[in-house]
């Protein structure tokens, strides 16, 4: 376990964090799964860049950072995705914020059309083609 400068333990370890989604109905039934918070990590950060692989294939690494859940631990894994992990990543987040109601589909797209009409993603211009 590191340190940051700011004195707080930094988890490298996977498997001090956890949380569990479970239940009889599946990821599209309203109120029928068991969400268990037990070491979630709270996200606060994200980092992203673009790797390379061993066959010289781009793909995409996403840091993500947080405190886990009822503890000042904190979590830093790294993850690494193709096209298809970052678009399904992508996807099921839209779908799952329609599906929450049209109030918060409204809002989560209106703020994706925002960061791109305002170049917020690292000064491309905001056209998803």
């Amino acid at each position: 376990m590191s340190r940051k400068k700011n004195g707080r333990r930094i988890s490298g370890d996977p498997r001090k964090t956890g949380g569990d989604i479970a239940g009889p109905g599946g990821p599209h039934d309203r109120n029928s799964v068991i969400v268990d918070t037990t070491n979630a990590v709270i996200l606060d950060a994200t980092t992203v860049t673009e790797v390379e692989t061993l066959t010289g294939t781009p793909a995409l690494a996403m840091l993500l950072e947080g405190r886990i859940a009822r503890s000042t631990d904190r979590a830093r894994n790294l993850y690494l995705l193709n096209e298809d992990g970052a678009a399904a990543l992508v996807t099921e987040l839209l779908a799952l914020a329609h599906r929450m109601g049209p109030e918060f589909g409204a809002r989560f797209t209106a703020r994706l059309r925002h960061l791109l009409d305002t170049n917020a993603f690292t000064g491309q211009q905001g056209d998803l083609s």
